[in-house]
């Protein structure tokens, strides 16, 4: 009988550079934005530590579409931010990076979030804010769904993947009955929850 797959999630906060053209956009918070950075080193040193089998590690990453595989490749290659100079790290290690999301629910998020980065005053920035509001969860809800089922049907018996995933969601209470579903220990007290206790609300969902 083969061993019971096992899922890591790597709770992830998002730096400027994660929103691209969105980011440049809005105002960036220096105390965000260091806590984010020292993170992310805390991050990639641990993981380097952990003793993975890299050929046989699937990697699945937040807002990575689910698309075709040299798409998939341009993005992990082309962006520049703490998260996936990881990922580099790792696929460069032998690990197989999975695309993860619904392409079409990451591009309605896309749309949401722009109007609200885009606003050309406070009275548009309310009522885009107003949108999103209304939709955020339901699609959260959806992105979810989409990537628990990526998981389910990707991650082979017995295999071992790790998940880069933003505070927002809640993916644990959808595998854990399947397989068996970790956070780092150790990792900024080892839990999602206590790492959005330590931003005070500052981190952006995406």
């Amino acid at each position: 009988m083969q061993d019971k797959r096992h899922l890591m999630i790597i709770p992830i906060i998002h730096t400027s550079a994660d929103f691209g053209s969105l980011g440049s956009n809005t105002r960036v918070d220096p105390e965000y934005e260091t806590r984010a950075i020292d993170y992310w080193r805390l991050v990639f040193e641990y993981v380097q530590q952990l003793p993975l089998d890299f050929p046989k590690l699937t990697i699945y990453q937040d807002g990575l579409p689910d698309t075709a595989t040299e798409i998939i490749m341009r993005i992990v290659n082309e962006t520049q931010t703490p998260n996936y100079e990881l990922l580099r790290w790792c696929r460069n290690k032998g690990a197989h990076i999975r695309g993860t999301e619904d392409p079409s629910l990451l591009v309605q998020e896309y749309h949401a979030l722009q109007a609200i980065f885009n606003a050309e005053n406070e009275e548009q920035k309310g009522m885009a804010r107003l949108e999103y509001a209304k939709v955020s969860q339901i699609l959260l809800e959806e992105r979810d769904e989409y990537i628990a089922n990526r998981i389910r049907t990707t991650l082979p018996e017995g295999g071992s993947g790790l998940l880069f995933l933003g505070l927002a969601h809640d993916i644990k209470c959808l595998l854990e009955q399947e397989m068996k579903v970790t956070e780092p220990e150790g990792l900024i007290d080892g839990s999602s929850e206590s790492l959005r206790e330590k931003l005070s609300g500052k981190e952006r969902r995406l």
